[in-house]
């Protein structure tokens, strides 16, 4: 495992921060604890919303300063990495999971829908279509219900490079900073009152349309151009902050789902405030950057596709008891540690 971090690590450069793959980490751990039973973990379930800021954050800084000749070659280039990284793992998951539900569920089409839109980013557009309600029981069946996090972000992912691209952010124009931050902030705040105006009257689509979660990405972009003016910006999380925003990020987690909307917005304040303040000789880095934890954060992309699957498959099959947790939790990390390599 350490020749495997110290090679990842050799290949991101100097600008790869280790505890936001910690972070990751985190939030896929809370996830699946959720997932394997809402008892223990009630928020567990928000870990995606920590997954969003953090795929904000990280697009922006990846393409900031990003060499091209020209929009066409940017946009491509951009696409390019994202579907190389995304896209195989996503494949081979859909595949297998897809023959498997064949042989349980008598009337797979839901499932086989999901997994086949997923593959073209939309799986959240069809699950509105079906009505599904994401904390109902019977989306447990459902081995791709998960995919919908994946379609929000593929559809971030058309949108975001626009918004890089004419700031004049990727291109170090002198206004580009104050550009994009405009456009991001005009975003979040049209897109946190869509949010807020859904929840109470349309729960499903303020849940599963990109438009009413883009705020949460946006803010990871805020978060990194607002990291950029360190001299003042900083000073104010320095201390003891990162242990204290981690802890009530913790206690977020056990807020019960009907608090879903409050508890969204509390993840993701406290994940960028954490994002923010964490230091390389403060506690929580430490334990963010543990090799084990940073392992977890680097295939925590796979382990959000492969537990979902596996356990979607358990309940058509033996079930989810407490004597098949162990083999479930071990067959969960082999594909995912399979998938990612």
């Amino acid at each position: 495992m350490r020749d495997f971090l110290l090679k990842n690590l050799n290949s991101r450069g100097k600008s790869y921060r280790p505890e936001i793959d910690g972070l990751r980490a985190f939030a896929v751990i809370s996830v699946i604890i959720n997932h394997f039973n809402k008892n223990i973990l009630p928020g567990g379930y928000l870990g995606v919303d920590i997954f969003f800021v953090i795929s904000g954050f990280v697009i922006t800084s990846s393409l900031y300063r990003k060499p091209s000749k020209n929009f066409k070659e940017f946009l491509f280039g951009f696409y390019d990495r994202r579907i190389r990284r995304l896209f195989p793992s996503l494949l081979i998951c859909v595949l297998i999971t897809s023959v498997l539900i064949c042989f349980f569920d008598p009337r797979p089409n839901i499932s086989l829908g999901t997994g086949l839109t997923s593959l073209f980013g939309i799986s959240n557009l069809f699950l509105l279509k079906t009505s599904t309600d994401y904390f109902a029981q019977s989306t447990q069946l459902n081995t791709f219900t998960h995919t919908w996090s994946l379609g929000v972000e593929a559809q971030f992912y058309i949108l975001f490079p626009f918004f890089i691209w004419f700031s004049g952010f990727g291109k170090q124009k002198i206004h580009g900073s104050r550009n994009l931050f405009l456009m991001a902030g005009i975003s979040t705040i049209a897109s946190f009152i869509s949010f807020l105006h859904l929840y109470p009257t349309n729960q499903p689509a303020a849940y599963f349309l990109m438009p009413s979660r883009l705020w949460e990405m946006a803010a990871g972009c805020l978060l990194f151009i607002g990291l950029q003016k360190k001299s003042y910006f900083k000073t104010f999380f320095l201390d003891k902050c990162p242990s204290l925003f981690f802890l009530l990020l913790i206690g977020v987690m056990f807020m019960p789902s009907s608090w879903a909307a409050v508890s969204i917005f509390l993840v993701v304040i406290l994940t960028s405030l954490l994002i923010a303040s964490i230091e390389q000789k403060t506690l929580i880095y430490k334990i963010l950057t543990n090799p084990l934890v940073v392992y977890l954060g680097l295939i925590s992309y796979s382990l959000y596709l492969w537990h979902w699957s596996i356990l979607s498959l358990s309940r058509w099959t033996v079930g989810i008891y407490w004597w098949s947790i162990p083999f479930q939790v071990l067959i969960i990390f082999g594909f995912a540690a399979a998938s990612h390599r």
